[in-house]
């Protein structure tokens, strides 16, 4: 049955999301100077409230991922050649996996061919590490800290919070905002049909470049949840943190899904540590042979970026 025009389906959004990039053709005969689609050209600045009104779930997260990891990790420089690696990581990440409340997640982990200090993580249980990052975990309780953060994100479905912000599409052109103002509202178009093609590039900067702050104080909280059950030391965890704050300098504007800047890092990193249990684990997993193999072809750099005027 055919949903009523006001009614934001998954489907609609999904279809919505895909226009975006995709009415540039019909703006250029001038499709848009009077309206588009019954509605006037100032439409589009209602992006913030049409977005609020998402209505998207699990399935929706499921598809996403499932459509959009490969292209990334693709866009990202590819998965790393080197089976051994890519199954050490696996079974690296097994355990932490196993912890995951979401039980339709096909969880899957990739080492990336990048040398950002960075990892990153799609709705549906998808999450990639980059090669950069390997070299600075100096243990594996870091990595391990690294995966569950990425996993809380997917877990409490940061990325669909964040959909339903004006700011999701910010630096899309006003002419593809148009369009998906115009089929939210059930109009026909250019948008109908074209698939979820043009979401990648906002989930890909989305996803990389870190979420609110308050989605990232609650990713890192979501470190102690899995520690509490694999036993891995959330102290030499978070050691990966300060790693951070000693690579990158202190004036760097840039921010990644693990780090969002000097102050806000530090903020994180203390609010980890306060939340952290007193007491030693006692049932702490034994030496991984996995994680041995992961850092031979990326043994842990020691010596650090320190220009932090």
């Amino acid at each position: 049955m055919t949903a009523p025009s006001s009614q934001l389906t998954r489907r609609t959004i999904l279809s919505a999301l895909a226009s975006l990039g995709a009415a540039a053709p019909a703006a250029a005969r001038g499709g848009f100077s009077l309206g588009f689609g019954g509605f006037s050209t100032n439409d589009f600045k209602n992006i913030g409230k049409v977005l609020k009104g998402l209505s998207l779930g699990e399935p929706d997260e499921i598809r996403m991922g499932n459509t959009y990891y490969g292209p990334i990790v693709d866009a990202q420089g590819g998965a790393y050649a080197n089976r051994s690696i890519q199954a050490s990581i696996r079974r690296f990440a097994a355990p932490l996996f196993e912890t995951s409340t979401r039980s339709n997640f096909t969880w899957e982990i990739t080492v990336v061919d990048n040398d950002e200090i960075n990892a990153w993580a799609l709705p549906g249980g998808k999450v990639a590490v980059n090669k950069g990052l390997l070299r600075y975990a100096a243990n594996r309780h870091e990595l391990a800290a690294v995966i569950a953060h990425e996993m809380g994100h997917v877990e409490l479905s940061h990325a669909l919070s964040e959909m339903k912000k004006s700011s999701f599409v910010d630096g899309v052109s006003g002419v593809s905002q148009r369009a998906l103002v115009t089929e939210l509202k059930g109009g026909a178009g250019t948008a109908a049909g074209m698939g979820m093609g043009a979401l990648r590039g906002p989930l890909t900067k989305l996803v990389t470049s870190g979420y609110a702050r308050k989605s990232e104080f609650a990713a890192d909280q979501h470190i102690i949840t899995v520690f509490n059950q694999t036993g891995y030391d959330v102290v030499q965890g978070a050691a990966f943190y300060q790693t951070l704050l000693e690579t990158i300098p202190k004036k760097s504007k840039g921010t990644t899904s693990l780090f969002a800047g000097h102050p806000q890092t530090k903020k994180r990193l203390a609010a980890l540590l306060e939340s952290a249990p007193d007491a030693q684990y006692q049932n702490a997993p034994p030496p991984s042979s996995d994680f041995e193999t992961l850092k031979k072809p990326f043994p842990t750099r020691r010596f650090f970026n320190r220009h932090q005027a």
